[in-house]
């Protein structure tokens, strides 16, 4: 997502929904297998870096990209847990 940010030169936060899939399906990929608390762990991971790279963007955290985080965890969760 930062990435994108510099190449591009505009901030496109909705791709923080590409970090909570590509989490999930890396913990689920490198796990082998489903669980709760993979789930858990990958919903942290990927919500941590959704709300790093929107600092690093931004400077601050945006209240509004509070979507973008949300929708990041859920879909990391739901991936590799289940």
């Amino acid at each position: 997502m930062y990435g994108f940010y510099e190449l591009a030169g505009f901030r496109f936060p909705l791709l923080g929904v590409g970090i909570g899939v590509l989490t999930g399906f890396g913990a689920k990929l490198l796990y082998k297998g489903t669980e709760n608390t993979l789930g858990i762990i990958s919903g942290v991971i990927a919500m941590m870096a959704v709300v790093g790279t929107l600092y690093l963007m931004y400077g601050t955290f945006p209240i509004l990209s509070i979507l973008s985080v949300v929708v990041s965890v859920f879909l990391a969760y739901r991936i590799a847990s289940g």
